[in-house]
């Protein structure tokens, strides 16, 4: 295909009469199929202003014109007569010096070069000449052009199968990972002359593992042998060092076992005084009478009551005694709010005093002074121990049962203003370990 940046595009240019200023007027006369016979066709089909053929003939000052060659404000009338005969003239193709060989009516000749495939036309990809100027050709050159010779066209890499433009195609293969590149160290292929090819992602691989001539360390080098070679040397030096790679490792065996005994009984050392570390402590708590704090804020309080929900804190300590504090907001459907605590089985649960007795203290926060607080205080006593004895025994299942009061505050006094604030309340939970009566 012919590539020009100078081809006409404007179907106006090649249809009708152009003026220097650009405008087109009549249709060209050397488009003519059999040219007009006499003076008198000449006078009733030319257009007395362009001298081309009538284009939409009117009559304007007594003389015949294009409709397009009339000033504007200038009085004038058509001509159907002269229009219908227009219309019926045999035209060439615009395009017939291409090889265009139609041939029709004026009135068809605009639909022809709709689809003229000798229309010319820029290249759809946009691609230019070398000196920057936009490419034309015609159409029916197109398709081959984009598929075989533009320098936009996308084509496929031959090793890695991808799209490229075609003009970036050796910039991408300085950078294609399956581009095959020559062994950095000029090996040969096994059983065959010339250099080895390999992929350039797999020539790192390639290097550290397969490369005859690839440098590389002694397999004893952690055990002394400095030695460095080509890796197809490496079974050669490992026969010839046998008896030197084998001292080198025994040393380096016995070194390495007199540091393992070592770092050994310092660990043992560390752990022997962690451990008295710990027994230490956990005497001295057990020493002690512990005192444990839970503040709870619980929110969604409105939605809990209405769904008479029962509601777990998350596990606390009483010194190593492991708790959890459990909230029935309609105990037994009696409209009011059963708080209860309970123990759970602990980690240290084998070195402490059982069966526990604890005070505890229970107190509803006034969200609006923290003065007049609401508090439950109950100290628990030997006929607690008789008459709930799985609540204050050490823990057999995950926990015990749990003891409290069963109307710490009615749900209505609960949701007054003191207490409750933006759908929360503050409960806070003492429990203090007493003494074994």
């Amino acid at each position: 295909a012919e590539l020009r940046t100078d081809y006409p595009v404007d179907r106006d240019t090649l249809l009708y009469v152009t003026r220097e200023d650009g405008s087109s007027k009549g249709w060209r006369v050397d488009l003519l199929v059999e040219k007009l016979s006499s003076k008198v066709e000449e006078k009733l089909l030319l257009c007395s202003s362009c001298s081309g053929l009538l284009r939409d003939a009117c009559l304007c000052n007594g003389a015949l014109r294009c409709q397009v060659c009339i000033p504007e404000g200038v009085a004038w009338q058509p001509v159907e007569m002269n229009r219908e005969i227009v219309n019926e003239k045999m035209i060439y193709c615009p395009l017939k010096r291409r090889g265009c060989d139609w041939s029709g009516t004026v009135g068809t000749a605009v639909h022809h070069l709709e689809d003229c495939v000798y229309l010319p036309e820029t290249c759809p990809l946009g691609c230019v000449s070398l000196e920057g100027e936009v490419v034309k050709m015609e159409r029916r050159h197109i398709a081959g052009h984009i598929r075989d010779s533009c320098p936009l066209r996308k084509v496929e890499c031959e090793f890695c199968e991808g799209e490229v433009k075609a003009t970036e195609m050796n910039l991408h293969l300085e950078d294609c990972d399956e581009f095959p590149l020559p062994c950095p160290n000029r090996c040969g292929r096994e059983g065959e002359e010339g250099l080895r090819e390999v992929k350039r992602k797999d020539i790192p691989v390639h290097l550290d593992e397969h490369c005859p001539l690839q440098k590389v360390q002694c397999v004893y080098w952690e055990h002394g042998c400095r030695e460095e070679m080509e890796r197809r040397q490496t079974d050669t030096h490992e026969r010839e060092f046998f008896h030197i790679h084998f001292k080198l490792s025994m040393t380096d065996i016995k070194q390495k076992q007199t540091e393992s005994t070592n770092k050994i009984a310092i660990l043992e050392k560390q752990n022997s005084d962690k451990d008295l570390q710990i027994a230490s402590l956990t005497k001295a708590l057990l020493s002690q009478l512990p005192t444990g704090r839970l503040e709870w804020n619980v929110k969604e309080v409105k939605q809990k009551i209405e769904n008479k929900d029962i509601t777990y804190s998350d596990p606390f300590y009483v010194g190593l005694y492991k708790c959890q504090c459990i909230i029935y907001w309609d105990f037994e459907s009696t409209d009011n709010v059963g708080v209860f605590i309970r123990i759970m089985r602990g980690d240290f649960d084998e070195k402490l005093h059982w069966p526990i007795r604890y005070r505890r203290t229970l107190v509803l926060i006034n969200r609006v002074n923290n003065k007049d607080n609401f508090v439950n205080s109950r100290e628990l006593t030997n006929e607690d121990l008789e008459k709930y004895p799985n609540s204050f025994k050490r823990p057999t299942e995950h926990e015990n049962n749990g003891l409290g009061t069963r109307s710490l505050i009615s749900n209505t006094k609960l949701l007054e203003e003191k207490y409750y604030e933006q759908d929360s309340v503050a409960l806070h939970i003492s429990v203090e370990v007493l003494p074994s009566l």
